[in-house]
């Protein structure tokens, strides 16, 4: 099953890397087809080595949400980073948890753009999902978004949720109660019970190029049972200090997780994106900040072959990709250019525990 999302996420990419989005479009999204079963996820050449999800999301004018992204901003052992400075949802299961990605949200091919696919089961769970800004300011970020809003589409480019102001939901109890609200009323957070299946959410707002760093974050409200999530992939713009990209992870339950993290940034031009991050590298830190993993190209990490076996390898020797057994706890990825040039990126996080 999981295979099949993955081949259905990654086919669905090129949609979403070569959709041009602007705050007064109309979202119209690119069904994709359904892809042929796999024994192991196999990463094409093109943007299915992006698995940034199916729709080709083009969000309609609405303030765009921002997520609380980690306590610093610059990559090194100081910056005690966390996914999202957010409670963890009461009993987890050995499972991500929480998984969530700091970057800037901007227009067109540079919004922002996270996707996530739920698997390894048949029924449908309680997901929320938050588009965090203005309260990143009180965590040190210079220039958050501050008016988000969020869009959640499924598989095949159908818009199924949005929100501009959190309280405005018809359950905005079930949020609170979930202990998940957002503390700011202009933030976005959607409450909803998804079937297994690959989910694009885009984040959007009003304040151009000046006030544009947001975080996207998609909670487990019950990890403990199936379906679970397996993915999380995030494009957007990379930049430099506060504007790198930033990805969480919390790792549920009491046994380790086997993790694929990816950033890719070459490939994506193949996909139709003019200004891909030429040369993106990858460190990893623990909550204590301290960095247990980092990779420039990927063929030079120590578990490269297993990253090829299991079908995750980037097809660009330039990108990056690390394999790494995680405790349950708190983790951050950060993508970066290695020269510190701008430009679009994607950043992954993979359970593959099961492959």
């Amino acid at each position: 099953m999981q295979s099949r999302l993955l081949i259905l996420f990654c086919a669905a990419v090129i949609a979403v890397a070569t959709a041009t989005l602007s705050p007064a479009q109309t979202i119209t999204p690119t069904p994709t087809g359904t892809p042929t079963a796999t024994p192991t996820p196999t990463i094409s050449p093109s943007p299915s080595a992006t698995p940034t999800p199916s729709a080709t999301p083009t969000p309609s004018a609405v303030p765009t949400p921002s997520i609380v992204p980690t306590p610093s901003v610059t990559p090194s052992p100081s910056i005690t980073p966390t996914p999202s400075g957010s409670p963890t949802p009461g009993v987890t299961g050995d499972a991500l948890v929480n998984i969530s990605t700091r970057a800037q949200a901007e227009t067109g091919e540079d919004v922002l753009i996270g996707g996530f696919i739920l698997g390894n089961g048949t029924s449908s769970k309680n997901i929320l999902v938050r588009a965090l800004g203005p309260s990143l300011g009180a965590r040190g970020v210079l220039s958050p978004l501050l008016d988000p809003s969020l869009q959640v589409f499924d598989s095949s480019g159908q818009l199924i949720a949005s929100n501009n102001d959190w309280m405005s939901n018809a359950n905005e109890q079930a949020i609170v109660d979930s202990g998940l609200a957002p503390t700011d009323p202009r933030e976005s957070a959607i409450l909803i019970s998804l079937a297994p299946g690959t989910y694009t959410a885009v984040v959007t707002g009003v304040d151009g190029t000046t006030n544009n760093i947001a975080l996207v974050e998609v909670f487990d409200l019950d990890s403990t049972n199936p379906p679970q999530l397996v993915n999380i992939s995030t494009r957007a713009l990379v930049d430099v200090g506060e504007a790198q990209m930033i990805a969480g992870l919390i790792v549920g339950g009491t046994t380790p997780e086997a993790i694929v993290v990816r950033g890719l940034g070459p490939s994506l031009g193949e996909a139709g994106i003019t200004n891909p991050l030429p040369n993106p590298s990858l460190t990893i830190f623990n909550s204590s900040g301290l960095a247990i993993a980092s990779n420039d190209d990927w063929q030079d990490d120590p578990n490269s072959s297993s990253v090829q076996a299991i079908g995750l390898g980037p097809t660009n020797t330039l990108e990056s990709a690390i394999l790494l057994s995680l405790s349950p706890g708190n983790y951050t990825a950060i993508l970066s250019d290695t020269t510190g040039t701008t430009g679009v990126g994607l950043v992954e996080v993979y359970n593959v525990t099961t492959q």
